[in-house]
């Protein structure tokens, strides 16, 4: 399971988003061929690995062939286009520049004046792209359409995104989850985003910051935002708001059983007279408690019980996999009937005795219940430690469970499933063949 955490302290735009995912270990090439899919020639990328402030990071940008970026819809679609070279090129670093001008698609032109949603709808849908990423950035887009067909009062069908405009933040967009999708990422967690304040100037005139578009993709939500007022410009743009909004965020610190494996920087344009950068961490799941060695017998935890009879099976699902990922020893579900003949569900949680205020939190938060039981119970475990062996197959960790003169031997699951990954063999061949070598 890989996870991403964000640290929005300077906001957050497509470029930033883009370049952190590039640090963290994007790749450029994929990228590019990717993006080749979508039929869209007028642009190319330059993505360069640069220091601000003296600290290392990627600069993602989407250059265009004619004319200058816009902001979009009547100019206030996305902002955070100014260009402030204010950075140190490494002499030896790697400098992906993509001058690939992607010219071999006659159906996409940059002269046309405008594209409606419409068009932008078409132009994904139809698209070799992967699933994940057409049904993403169509929601994204979708999201962003609605906003500002809200600001300017018009349906979503007569929204119209200036053609510079539009390429710029449809290749943001696309990118954005083609690095997702490559990276593995499935769960987003953030710090609260920070904005500027201020003006700023557009199509329209002066606008506040917040800008109105922003204003309106954050109806409804309920992602923390606190203004910096002593940036006089925007910090948070209408597309990275709409991108992070897509990954539907968690806002609590980093989980407990959680490695941090890599950290990066994805670099704003705007001069902020501040360091103005997205971190990011790459997280790796600790393979849970069970990986943890135990030299006790004896301990004392928390058993948990609740009911639930109006959450769908495919909540619950979600939520056990939620409670297993904040750190919980163990959790399960059985059907019952409750009060008035409904079928329900009886959740039983365990959990260490330091995490009860924590869980109990996450249980009001993420469930429907308003109460549930719970109490201490003491409990007996076997001893345990790890061991690592060489086989036919490489280096294969053994769990050696013990208790008195009793002895358990078991194969890490998560060697014996890439084994079978990696051989393009049955994962139950696997463990026959590594049986021979644990005894």
């Amino acid at each position: 399971m890989t996870s991403l955490f964000l640290e929005p302290f300077s906001g957050i735009s497509g470029d930033m988003l883009n370049g952190l995912l590039v640090d963290l270990g994007g790749d450029v090439t994929l990228l590019r061929s990717e993006l080749e899919k979508l039929g869209v020639d007028g642009f190319h990328l330059h993505v360069d690995r640069i220091a601000k402030s003296a600290i290392w990071g990627t600069d993602f940008d989407v250059h265009l062939h004619h004319g200058e970026k816009d902001t979009g819809i009547e100019g206030d679609f996305d902002h955070d286009h100014e260009h402030h070279h204010d950075h140190e090129h490494h002499p030896d670093h790697e400098h992906h520049h993509d001058h690939e001008h992607h010219h071999d698609h006659e159906h996409e032109h940059s002269h046309v004046d405008a594209r409606s949603y419409a068009d932008i709808h078409d132009l994904i849908v139809a698209s070799q792209l992967s699933p994940f990423v057409k049904d993403r950035s169509l929601a994204v887009f979708l999201d962003i359409a609605k906003a500002e067909a809200a600001v300017h009062n018009m349906p979503v069908e007569q929204i119209h995104f200036h053609e510079i405009g539009a390429i710029d933040s449809i290749v943001d967009i696309v990118s954005f989850f083609i690095l997702v999708e490559s990276l593995g990422i499935d769960t987003v967690y953030s710090t609260p985003l920070t904005e500027g304040s201020g003006t700023i100037s557009v199509a329209h005139g002066e606008m506040p910051v917040p800008v109105p578009a922003v204003m309106q993709l954050r109806k409804g939500t309920t992602i923390p935002i606190t203004q910096d007022f002593t940036v006089k410009t925007e910090l948070i743009t209408p597309t990275g708001l709409a991108l992070l909004k897509a990954m539907d965020p968690i806002f609590e610190p980093i989980p407990s059983h959680f490695a941090i494996q890599s950290v990066g920087y994805g670099f704003g344009k705007r001069d902020t007279g501040k360091f103005n950068a997205l971190r990011g961490s790459l997280l790796m799941e600790d393979s849970s408690h069970s990986t943890t060695i135990v030299h006790h017998t004896d301990d004392r935890i928390v058993e948990i019980t609740t009911t639930i009879d109006d959450q769908t099976p495919e909540q619950l699902a979600y939520i056990l996999n939620r409670f297993l990922d904040a750190g919980a020893l163990d959790i399960y579900y059985r059907s019952i009937v409750m009060k008035k003949n409904r079928p329900g569900f009886e959740l039983t949680l365990l959990i260490q005795t330091s995490q009860l205020e924590d869980f109990s939190t996450l249980l009001f938060k993420e469930t429907s219940t308003i109460g549930f039981r719970y109490q201490q119970v003491d409990r007996k475990v076997m001893q345990r430690r790890f061991e690592q062996i060489d086989t036919e197959f490489g280096t294969v960790t053994v769990k050696i469970n013990q208790y008195g003169s009793i002895t358990k031997k078991t194969l890490e699951y998560e060697d014996c499933q890439r084994i079978a990954k990696e051989m393009q063999l049955p994962i139950q061949e696997v463990y026959h063949q590594l049986q021979k070598y644990i005894y």
